[in-house]
């Protein structure tokens, strides 16, 4: 019989009673979908899954995703991108600095994702957590004079860290800087509302982040800075956040469209982290919508 357990007040909650190795049947699978929904971050404790069964869980939500970082794609399934610091033949098998910044999963993409399924495949002895925000509680906690503010600005995203001032570029990364120097040639900046509405909860999103959301358009980059300094505040001092301690076997999925995340870290090789990520696309009916 599925249960909840409560992760914390205001994100996240533990179901119980589910074996995703299995064909889940309509009401197992109603109950993690609207679990998704309310809570916005789900774990399984304790899933023993193959590839296979990874893909086909990730598949009852939609469409999955075929990650442009190519050279991490599980061997036989590009629905699989590897994040892990483990090394083969002195080579990363990974990608080794994913997510060290809070972030929306490909906000930089015209059409961002639906959500990310995680699947712990081994634990570093220390450290390795993941953050996660609740972006609809950000957005309530915004001073009103902020609220309006925002509500019909337009932030910009883009995906290569050399035009983002708020980050770094890890020195673990091979070729970084020829990595995203390409990753920008490919993948110019799109524009996204900072506001949106989520189609299913009806919650107003805050939809920024300190990792893509570079500027803001249409107003001198100053005071888009400016703007973001003060959005990005309110999200360091949220208590709206889960710290996620990984077990071996855990599969944790969020809600992209309402969440950012962020890895924790703590940990250096040779002691290993080992994680398989899905990301499901959006459908006409799922994805942000803009507010009118």
């Amino acid at each position: 019989m599925q249960s909840i357990e409560q992760l914390s007040d205001k994100i996240g909650v533990r179901v119980k009673g589910v074996d995703l190795s299995a064909q889940l049947n309509v009401d197992d699978f109603d109950f993690i979908y609207q679990s998704l929904i309310d809570h916005k971050v789900i774990a399984f404790s304790g899933q023993n899954l193959s590839p296979e069964q990874h893909v086909a869980f990730s598949q009852r939500f939609g469409t999955c995703d075929v990650h442009s970082n190519n050279q991490y794609l599980l061997d036989g399934f590009p629905e699989i991108l590897v994040l892990s610091n483990d090394l083969r033949d002195g080579q990363p098998i990974g990608v080794v600095d994913a997510g060290v910044e809070w972030h929306s999963d490909l906000s930089w993409q015209i059409d961002p994702p639906l959500g990310s399924i995680l699947h712990c495949l081994k634990t570093p002895s220390t450290g390795g957590n993941t953050g996660f925000i609740n972006m609809a509680a950000v957005y309530r906690e915004l001073p009103d004079h902020l609220k309006m503010m925002v509500e019909n600005l337009e932030g910009v995203h883009c995906v290569s860290k050399l035009l983002n001032p708020r980050v770094t570029i890890s020195e673990n990364r091979v070729n970084a800087r020829e990595f995203y120097a390409e990753q920008l040639e490919k993948h110019p900046p799109v524009t996204h509302p900072l506001v949106y509405r989520h189609p299913e909860s009806g919650e107003m999103i805050l939809f920024a982040s300190p990792r893509f959301t570079i500027g803001i358009a249409d107003i001198p980059q100053d005071e888009g800075q400016s703007i973001l300094d003060e959005l990005f505040d309110v999200l360091e001092e949220t208590n709206a956040r889960l710290e996620y301690q990984w077990a071996e076997g855990d599969v944790v999925m969020w809600d992209n469209r309402s969440v950012l995340h962020c890895a924790m870290g703590g940990y250096s090789y040779p002691d290993i982290r080992l994680i398989n990520r899905t990301t499901v696309l959006c459908s006409e009916t799922t994805r942000l919508q803009r507010v009118v």
